[in-house]
């Protein structure tokens, strides 16, 4: 057997690489396009079909009232989001939307999984971390972190098709 032959069978994944590696593409595409029509579902459409001019002020309100927040972030929210609520219930509700639906169908996970963490940290700010109410803040920032890492939308999305038609974008 001639060495580049010997190399090219060491280099062939077995059978069970093969299929731990369908397996684990598969959890991460299961993983994406569930929290993406999570998403969706609890948090974007509920925005954009419950949310009134007045539910923003009402949630800021209660942020920033009490003892339970952080006093620099309650100064914030009082000072630069409770003026500008109409601007953040839009921008909020339209951005869930859309990160969404770029989660659902992989594209940008790498771009827009950082902000998306950005806002959920913010949201964490307003209730406090060790706050009940910051759980699913808490566990949106590691799925994403996961997402991020592995750059999810690779595996059966729009990255990946991106990926292989314009070699430049290998960060996706």
């Amino acid at each position: 057997m001639s060495d580049a032959h010997a190399r090219r069978i060491a280099a062939m994944p077995t059978q069970l690489d093969t299929a731990t590696t369908r397996l684990t593409v598969s959890a991460l595409v299961f993983l994406r396009v569930a929290f993406g029509l999570w998403m969706l579902w609890h948090e974007a459409l509920e925005k954009v079909q419950h949310w009134t001019p007045q539910t923003l002020p009402r949630i800021i309100g209660g942020w920033t009232r009490g003892e339970v927040g952080y006093a620099f972030y309650q100064s914030l929210l009082r000072s630069v989001a409770a003026p500008n609520a109409d601007f953040f219930r839009v921008l909020v509700t339209s951005w869930e939307l859309v990160f969404a639906l770029c989660v659902i169908v992989g594209l940008g996970i790498r771009v827009v999984a950082p902000i998306q963490v950005f806002a959920n940290l913010n949201y964490i700010l307003a209730k406090t971390y060790s706050s009940p109410q910051a759980n699913l803040d808490r566990l949106t920032i590691m799925i994403l972190v996961v997402l991020f890492l592995v750059s999810a939308g690779r595996y059966w999305g729009v990255d990946g098709y991106l990926r292989r038609r314009f070699p430049r974008l290998s960060w996706l």
